[in-house]
């Protein structure tokens, strides 16, 4: 089972706010929602927090069984307004090669710099605009879609250029300070977010089912990974 829940936090509390400022407090506070045995085999605890106004905040939650969010209502939120939880699998089971809906993901776009000694690289992200899509336009393909895109003119009208029905619509980095047990210390951690909002085409239903609940790309714990959607009005 896979449940989608939403969640309408009140910046006029002190709590809420302090949820609004602080990544790694929003972390604790979401896993605390389920308990310490929840299974994750079939899908992870994802969240995101979308902010269409000064004063209206949306936390999103998707999650292998129902979060208990009283607590999270009572000291962020507005008791008259209860967190909503619904059953996600119909709307996974609706998904079908060739549909077009309109998503949004916030993700930590990054890519790995070879190192010269050793297997591993450096992880480091991405930094503009164009770069950021070229990732989500990469990445598309092992997640079951496609961003869709159309074929348009240069200004100077020689060259023929791909637009891709995608936009960046908000950019943001996030600093915190993170216990690192492999150095048992804490550390400042900066988290690079893109929110990305367009249209995409269903390759593989499996594959974007898989993401709806595994989400995509790094940075999960901290509110990135989750792509949500909805129907497409092209």
């Amino acid at each position: 089972m896979t449940i989608f829940t939403r969640v309408l936090l009140n910046p006029g509390k002190r709590r809420g706010r302090e949820l609004l400022l602080d990544p790694q407090a929003m972390h604790a506070t979401v896993r605390a929602l389920f308990p310490p045995d929840l299974r994750t085999d079939e899908g992870r605890v994802l969240w995101r927090l979308d902010s269409s106004t000064e004063h209206t905040h949306l936390l999103y939650i998707v999650s292998p069984e129902a979060p208990d969010a009283t607590d999270l209502v009572e000291r962020a939120g507005w008791v008259t307004r209860p967190a909503q939880s619904v059953d996600y699998q119909p709307m996974l089971d609706r998904l079908r090669t060739g549909q077009e809906w309109e998503f949004r993901l916030r993700a930590n776009p990054v890519h790995s710099e070879p190192h010269t000694q050793g297997p591993r690289g450096k992880v480091l992200p991405h930094v503009t605009v164009a770069q950021q899509t070229r990732w989500l336009v990469g990445k598309s393909a092992q997640h079951g879609f496609e961003v869709l895109s159309h074929s348009e003119f240069s200004p100077e009208g020689d060259d023929e250029v791909v637009v891709h029905q995608v936009a960046v619509t908000e950019r943001r980095d996030l600093r915190f300070r993170r216990y690192d047990s492999k150095h048992g210390r804490h550390g400042h951690v900066t988290l690079r977010q893109a929110q990305f909002d367009g249209v995409l085409r269903v390759t593989d239903a499996g594959l974007l089912r898989a993401a709806l609940v595994n989400g995509i790309g790094r940075g999960k714990a901290y509110g990135c990974g989750l792509l949500t959607l909805a129907h497409s009005k092209v």
